[in-house]
Parts: C-alpha cells; structure tokens; sequence
C-alpha cells in the first residue's frame, strides 16, 4: 500500500460502507498485459536539485538499451525504468552501480503488487575488494562472511576451477546505502589470531570524507553543524584511497555527463592509517 495511503487509513476511521470495498473481477486485477518484469525504479541519491532533461538524457545514454525504454520521474528523486526486452533490463541491473553527476542511482525491480512509491531502495549493489588477506583465506566461504559483515553477499570472483584467489578478493555485496561505508575489517579467529583487512570499492560515487556516507560531500554534512565540530582539513577519516579500479577496464568510470579522473586504487594501510606523507584531495573542488 501506498505510503500516503497507509497514513491516511491510519488517520480515519472508515464508515461501514468503505470498509466493505468492491470486488473486482480476476481478469482485471491479474491481467498479465503488462510485464512487470520489465520495470525498474530507481531514485537518485542526492540532497541537490538536478536538471530533468539532462538526466533523462544521459540514463538514456548510459543504458544505451537495444530494444529502448521509457522514463517516467516521480517524487522524491524516484523513477520509474520500462524495458521493452527482457536482456535490457538485466544488463542495466547487472551493471550497478550506475551515477548521474557523480550521485548514485539506486534501482530495483518492481514486484506486481508493488506501487514504485513504496519500494525500499535502500540497498545497492558494489563489486569490493577486500584488501589483505592471505592467499590461504581468499575461499568462497570468506567471501561470503565478509560479504554478510558489509551488507548481503551477493557473488564473489572465481576462475573457471572454482577457485578464489589473487592479490585481493573481489566481492559483489548489496550495501545499505544509509550506512558509512566500511574501511577496515579486523577478524579475530577462536585461537587468538588476527587478520586486518582493507575494502576498496569500484565505481564509488560522490560520498562524504567526514561520515564515509554516501549521497553528500563534507561541505554538506550534518557533522559540520555540531557544536562541537573541528574541521580536519585534508586528515578525513574517509578519502579517496576508498576507490577502487573499475575491474574489466582498469579505470574508475561512473556514467556521467562528465568524466571523472580515475582515482588511486589502493594505498599502503600504513599511508591511510599512520602516516600522513602526502595531502589527501580535498573535497573542496568536487
């Protein structure tokens, strides 16, 4: 049920006559005429205005769907994707995360019984490294309890043997979007040894240097208005050492009306943690 909808029967008490309702025959509550399958929604993650056309524009671009597609924008930074093939719709999602002027787009499918409006869209898909372990511990079932500890572990990179292994994992997690994003894992086994890992994630969009969350950059977060806040300069907790190299191309691309500098793809822990020998960018100029 609507979200409207849901606050307004909340609100009133209904006469004998509306709590009845109607019936309505099954062939038009359950038509199939219109696949579902083929819609997404989406919303942009963003506290700023945006330019409609632009945006309708470059998804159209970006998504570049064989068979085409229709957008429809709602309120709240929500849209609504129509698919007219199957094999569209599912390279779009398969390609997530998706940006529009370096802000994320969060999209999901559509369930039948679904209003758009109603649709959690909290949750988006990243491909992250994870940065550290041993050659060892790089199994599907590490991944998976790494994958669990950053949101819901989604699939991990193997070769054609099954096997997990490289200089750092790759794991494809849905993350909740209103949550900091993770720098470092310590885990810690029954007999006492310890293991510190980093995460690095592809194709990150605009996120906030001061709370690690995404959706706003420092100069807009809520930290600032703290009475008791000092302002760190360029020492943020979160920097841009957090990105990590797009895996099929090498590079860090978002689809955006402008191209953005691929940034370094991982920095020694002692250089995030310790030792400070080079300014980190500020997010002044972004």
């Amino acid at each position: 049920m609507d979200s409207g909808l849901s606050r307004l029967q909340s609100a009133l008490s209904l006469t004998e006559t509306e709590d009845d309702g109607v019936v309505i025959a099954s062939n038009l509550w359950y038509s199939d005429s219109d696949s579902f399958e083929l819609y997404l929604v989406g919303r942009l993650l963003s506290q700023r205005p945006f330019h409609t056309e632009a945006f309708k524009s470059t998804l159209m671009l970006a998504f570049n769907p064989v068979r085409g597609m229709d957008l429809k924008l709602l309120t709240g930074n929500r849209f609504l994707l129509k698919f007219n093939h199957i094999i569209d719709r599912n390279r779009v999602l398969e390609g997530c995360p998706w940006s529009f002027e370096k802000n994320l787009l969060v999209l999901s499918p559509i369930g039948t019984n679904e209003n758009p409006s109603d649709v959690n869209l909290d949750w988006a898909e990243f491909h992250v490294h994870a940065n550290g372990l041993p050659l060892s511990k790089m199994t599907k079932e590490v991944a998976c309890f790494i994958g669990n500890h950053l949101g819901r572990f989604v699939d991990v990179d193997m070769d054609a043997a099954g096997h997990v292994w490289g200089s750092s994992m790759r794991i494809r997690v849905s993350m909740d979007v209103k949550q900091p994003l993770k720098r470092v894992l310590k885990i810690r086994t029954v007999l006492g040894d310890e293991q510190l890992i980093s995460f690095t994630y592809e194709k990150l969009p605009n996120f906030c240097y001061l709370c690690g969350c995404l959706g706003h950059i420092s100069k807009y977060c809520e930290l600032r208005f703290s009475d008791d806040f000092i302002d760190p300069g360029d020492a943020t907790p979160f920097g841009p050492w957090l990105r990590a190299t797009n895996h099929s191309t090498g590079r860090n691309r978002s689809f955006t009306p402008h191209r953005v500098p691929a940034a370094p793809s991982f920095f020694p822990h002692s250089y995030i943690f310790f030792a400070r020998k080079q300014p980190i960018t500020s997010q002044a100029a972004i």
